[in-house]
């Protein structure tokens, strides 16, 4: 402990670092604050560490132990020094640092002395580092003389100095592009040479890189590496700004604070035109009538197959009805898919304005959400196969449901169209969808209207035509037969998405989708069994109370077991020539002239699916790729991976299918294929850009 005198205390050394509590006052007064200082003195090439030390190091922390009323505010940290030991950087001080903190008086003092306790810890280093620490404490005396003690002075005034301060007539922009965060800021009249960025967050920059600094008039722009691997960059960026010269008219004025939002870059205007010679849209209505007909093609895509067969079933109950009754049954089926749209689009939208990477299809890259779609169809199936029966809602099928309370199932059946839609892509779809996520939220809400009209619109228009009523069947024993075989379509959606939640979650997780799926029919052939109309009351609720039990149950046993911990391999990656997309690996084959062929692409994707085994696995193609030494890339998108997330922004996109080819040289243009492939797509593009 050391021995404290009035406004200091003695000064203790552990190894290589001096430490000593200083107070700026000559004396103090009741209710007024007032500062005080750690300050360190290193030995010659030994330093200490910022708040944010960097690529290693631990920030300088004080402990306060202070009389009763007296409370001590946050240590204000004066801008560091950037201590280079290659390949790593650190901040830090080094010689001297005063480390300023307030201290608020409380309104009455009793004493005319006061002692502060503190103990100071830090990491020293040099070669080698060690750990410091040191118990001070600081008297200080009660009086009328609120000025500057002049030992101290100049001590408080530097640290003062090195303080980041407002320069409120700068503007100060951020966003982040692929690879770095440029910093834009401005002045209407003044100049600064030389800048330096020092983030509060150790994960956000790579912190060893040259910053590039450009400055064009009174525009200035600064260009910050950030880490590949930082999973989630900030929606706002915090740290001071550092220049060589002067912010403002006082001299010393040499760090501002910064706190900004942190954009993403939309680079709209660099995404090349498509091998099939389709562009961007860059206008709204362009993207709106994109949007459409991806609408429309989108029904032609192997995600909506087993919602088409409830809509055939559909069409098929309606065969009796009135041409109103089924043209009100489109329109809520239309109402049905809008909504889903909308909602899926509103969380879109929010989740990344709150700085998720995150694209359309999403919510599949959640094995809990592919579990639950999995059940959902596993139960439909059975509905399908007679086991028993949904209700009054969903199918529409049968006698009972021809009756006036059906228009729930095609609003439930517009819902369900749209949820397993997302993870197909059709084509023009994918360009509209990512100039969407770049837009407004009102210009995207309507664009993704756009999509989903274009959806419903086949069904409206067959609800409407008089002439598919005419031409289906009467009713009859075969309604039962075509009923039972679109079962067998769910299962193998079922099939489908138990595959997928494999390479999610792994084979620990099939079984647990099994066993759900056993209690589950288990369930439903009890409330089918005993649940059904014809059974005495308290038959039927005890029946269907102990089936939504064993549901409710075994669903969310299911759901809390399953979650992210396990990542098995992707097969993709296995004894393969597709080697796993990274912007690293994507650069280096660049830099060597090689011609790359990149495949955006989900285990959920259906439509990737059907493209790899119609094109890119077919022999020919492979053979061609070999032929050509081009490099084959797979950017597996079945996890969230904010990376990949970020690469599909750079073409303007926000899901999967994407296909680029970059041709033979450095400086080739990327070029981007169609949603659907054939192996004359893949072949043409590639023999058309070597």
């Amino acid at each position: 402990m050391s021995f404290a005198v009035l406004g200091w205390s003695e000064p203790i050394r552990d190894r290589h670092v001096e430490a000593e509590l200083i107070a700026e006052p000559v004396s103090i007064q009741p209710g007024k604050p007032f500062w005080v200082g750690l300050l360190l003195r290193h030995d010659e090439g030994w330093h200490s560490y910022w708040r944010n030390p960097g690529d290693s190091g631990l920030a300088t922390k004080i402990k306060w132990s202070l009389p009763p009323g007296f409370a001590a505010g946050e240590i204000q940290w004066p801008l560091p020094s950037r201590i280079l030991t290659p390949p790593l950087a650190s901040y830090g001080y080094e010689r001297e640092v005063l480390l300023l903190v307030e201290i608020r008086t409380p309104p009455n003092l009793e004493s005319t002395s006061y002692i502060f306790r503190a103990r100071a810890e830090w990491l020293m280093c040099k070669e080698i580092c060690l750990p410091g620490r040191a118990d001070l404490s600081l008297t200080v005396e009660v009086g009328e003389d609120p000025s500057p003690n002049p030992r101290h002075e100049r001590l408080f005034r530097a640290a003062r100095e090195a303080l980041p301060r407002e320069a409120p007539d700068w503007r100060v922009e951020a966003r982040l592009l692929n690879d770095s965060i440029e910093l834009v800021f401005e002045h209407p009249t003044r100049t600064v040479s030389g800048a330096q960025f020092f983030p509060f967050r150790d994960d956000l920059i790579v912190h060893a890189a040259d910053q590039i600094f450009i400055r064009d008039g009174t525009k200035h722009i600064l260009r910050i590496p950030i880490q590949t691997q930082s999973e989630r960059p900030p929606a706002e960026l915090e740290g001071i700004l550092v220049a060589e010269s002067a912010w403002t008219a006082d001299p010393t004025h040499r760090a501002i604070p910064v706190k900004t939002d942190l954009k993403r870059e939309a680079r709209i205007g660099q995404i090349p035109p498509s091998a099939d010679g389709l562009k961007f849209p860059s206008t709204l209505g362009a993207s709106m009538m994109a949007a459409f007909v991806g609408g429309l093609i989108l029904n032609l895509m192997p995600c909506v197959f087993p919602v088409i067969s409830l809509k055939l079933l559909g069409f098929v109950s309606q065969s009796g009805w009135s041409r109103r009754r089924m043209v009100l049954h489109g329109l809520v089926f239309a109402a049905g898919v809008l909504v889903c749209f909308w909602i899926l689009a509103g969380l879109l939208i929010a989740l990344r304005a709150g700085g998720e990477e995150i694209g359309w299809g999403f919510q599949l890259q959640s094995p809990r959400i592919v579990l639950g779609l999995a059940a959902l169809f596993f139960c439909l199936g059975l509905s399908l196969f007679g086991v028993f029966e949904f209700g009054l809602s969903l199918t529409t099928v049968g006698q009972e449901l021809q009756s006036k309370s059906g228009y729930a199932g095609s609003f439930f059946s517009g819902l369900l169209a749209t949820i397993v839609a997302t993870p197909c892509t059709a084509p023009f779809m994918g360009a509209a969808l990512g100039y969407a996520l770049t837009q407004p939220p009102a210009s995207a809400l309507a664009i993704f209207t756009a999509l989903g009209l274009g959806m419903a619109a086949p069904y409206v228009a067959l609800s409407a035509s008089p002439g598919i009523v005419r031409r289906i069947p009467k009713p009859g024993p075969w309604m039962e037969s075509l009923k039972q075989a679109m079962g067998f379509l769910m299962m193998a959606t079922v099939v489908w998405l138990v595959w997928v939640l494999s390479l999610q979650a792994g084979a620990a997780a099939v079984i647990r989708a099994a066993s759900l799926f056993l209690i589950l029919a288990l369930s439903m052939w009890i409330a089918g069994r005993w649940g059904a109309l014809h059974r005495q009351r308290w038959t039927r609720l005890g029946a269907r109370a102990v089936a939504m039990l064993l549901a409710a149950s075994a669903l969310i046993h299911a759901f809390q077991s399953i979650g992210y911990e396990v990542a098995p391999e992707k097969p993709a990656h296995r004894a393969s020539e597709w080697e796993p997309f990274s912007p690293e690996r994507l650069a280096q084959l660049r830099r060597e002239g090689r011609p790359v062929f990149i495949d955006f692409t989900a285990a959920w994707c259906l439509t990737c699916q059907v493209n790899k085994q119609v094109a890119l696995r077919r022999p020919e193609v492979l053979a061609r790729f070999r032929e050509m030494d081009v490099a084959l890339l797979v950017a597996d998108w079945t996890d969230r991976n904010d990376v990949i997330t970020r690469a599909l922004e750079e073409f303007g996109r926000s899901g999967v299918p994407l296909y680029v080819y970059y041709p033979l040289g450095a400086d080739s243009k990327p070029i981007i294929l169609p949603e659907i492939l054939t192996p004359r797509v893949v072949l043409d593009a590639i023999a058309g850009n070597r």
